[in-house]
């Protein structure tokens, strides 16, 4: 179960995983291929521009990345290219994001092992709109007493759908954010630095030593290479739109349901947005495309401008943007753009030593710790419960036998009185059931070391009925155990994989 503090645990129990996944991770390539571990370099490798190389060395030194040698390696070809990407979400968005970084990086480790080398690039979504997403923030409390989620958060005043990459970061998010931690204000959340800047130069300090390139999905130059792709899919709209219709209702009638559906019923499926002037969504006009600039992707574009210009050899998704890909894969050949090998994001879930250790303490199973805590106590009093079950279940067949008796008896002279009884039985037994089973939960509780103990387990890990990776932030994690935290994830995190890990810190 566990390797050097790390407990590895099937995908099928992560709660609410994504069934298609799940599937394909089983072999499953109707709608997705699924090639094996090894790793293909580009055949038909061309160089990027020399303005998108500088560009991106550039970029890349403001955040305080310093990959010069590492852009001009991937520019002159010759290395797997491995790339995966995230909203920029206020101090670093939830813990998924640094386990979608680890697997790039475990990957690379992997093939410079065998002498392949690589390079990792990492895709900041910057026009998404999203604001409320990227504004909030939940975090573990550090006060073991207090053990539900501390939501950081703020919302706009108007309803807006201005790309939130260049926006400043509200200055409630981040007096909030430095009161809970207890912290110095660091350089990433200065005074009036944007959602994208935050997020880059928060990265590029935790990641120093792992010379990660970080690319700007609003990069000027990254956007005018686009420009072909744009065109085509413009020339092409209505073959994209079919394409996308028909994979949509294979994916339907295969029972999984897709990923991307139109605004509307029997609407086109949305390609792009323009930008205005303030850097606002707005409707886009093929009769009149904006500049490639002016151009932002939708949830279906996105992964075509990213493999159009990046061209790597692997992208990193999770369970969502797995989805996403087996609904555009036609869109590939249709466009004349090459696809990625489709590997899916390391799962991890991280708590200190002290909480991994109530597993083997109590005899938990590791799925049992995303179930509820009086269940899960109760299970672990197997003698008294069985006990407290059978007495009650002996008082429930001697009452059901007295109370048909007296149905019986008043049957012949009141039938009104008979029916009463018989619905009176059904109250009376779903009252009873719950009064056993809050004897049961009771008797759970009688042990109050080992309830605080689970009550823990599960706080950590399956907080507010979530999973911890999908909603807790990881920056109080990182405050408190620093280059710890990144070794662990690389160290532990298991690339396309169908298990997860439960890290020990």
């Amino acid at each position: 179960m566990s390797d050097s503090g790390c407990i590895r645990v099937p995908l099928a129990k992560y709660p609410g995983f994504n069934r298609f996944v799940l599937d394909w991770l089983r072999g499953d390539q109707r709608f997705l291929p699924r090639e094996a571990a090894r790793h293909r370099p580009a055949a038909d490798f061309t160089s990027p521009p020399q303005s998108l190389v500088d560009a991106l060395i550039e970029s890349n030194r403001r955040w305080g990345s310093f990959v010069g040698p590492e852009v001009r390696r991937w520019a002159a070809g010759g290395t797997v290219t491995l790339v995966a990407g995230q909203q920029v979400g206020f101090a670093g968005g939830p813990l998924y994001t640094l386990a979608k970084i680890a697997t790039l990086l475990k990957m690379r480790r992997e093939l410079e092992s065998e002498g392949t080398p690589a390079t990792v690039f990492f895709w900041l979504a910057t026009e998404d709109h999203d604001f409320n997403e990227v504004a909030t923030l939940a975090l573990q409390a550090k006060e073991r007493a207090q053990l539900d989620l501390v939501h950081v958060r703020t919302t706009r005043a108007v309803d807006s759908h201005a790309t939130v990459g260049s926006l400043p970061l509200p200055e409630s998010l981040i007096v909030e954010l430095l009161a809970i931690l207890g912290i110095e204000r660091p350089q990433w959340l200065r005074p009036g630095i944007t959602f994208r800047d935050s997020f880059a130069e928060l990265l590029a300090t935790v990641l120093a030593d792992e010379k990660v390139i970080f690319i700007d999905a609003l990069l000027p130059e990254l956007r005018a290479q686009g420009a072909p792709l744009f065109d085509a899919i413009n020339a092409r709209w209505d073959e994209v739109q079919r394409a996308v219709g028909d994979r949509s209702r294979e994916i339907a009638d295969a029972g999984y349901t897709p990923q991307v559906v139109p605004r509307e019923a029997g609407e086109p499926y949305t390609l792009f947005f323009a930008l205005d002037d303030d850097g606002n969504r707005i409707a886009y006009d093929r009769a009149h495309p904006p500049a490639p600039e002016r151009t932002s992707t939708s949830a279906i574009t996105r992964p075509l401008l990213q493999d159009s210009v990046i061209r790597p050899d692997v992208f990193v998704g999770g369970p969502a943007e797995i989805a996403y890909y087996a609904q555009i894969a036609p869109l590939y050949d249709l466009l004349g753009v090459r696809m990625p090998r489709i590997a899916l994001r390391g799962h991890a879930l991280v708590a200190p030593k002290r909480v991994v250790r109530i597993f083997e303490r109590f005899s938990i199973q590791p799925a049992d710790a995303f179930t509820n805590v009086d269940r899960l106590l109760a299970d672990r009093e197997p003698e008294g419960v069985a006990e407290i079950r059978r007495l009650a279940d002996e008082a429930r067949e001697a009452l059901a036998e007295k109370m048909t008796a007296i149905g019986e008896l008043a049957l012949p002279a009141e039938h009104a009185l008979a029916r009463a009884i018989n619905k009176s039985i059904g109250h009376i037994e779903y009252h009873f059931e719950k009064l056993t089973e809050r004897s049961i939960r009771g008797l759970a509780r009688k042990d109050r070391e080992r309830f605080a103990a689970v009550r823990e387990l599960v706080a950590t890990l399956h907080p507010d009925r979530h999973v911890q990776d999908r909603v807790v932030g990881w920056i109080a994690y990182w405050c408190e155990y620093r280059n710890l935290l990144t070794e662990r994830l690389v160290d532990c995190i298991e690339p396309d994989s169908d298990h997860f890990r439960i890290i020990s810190l």
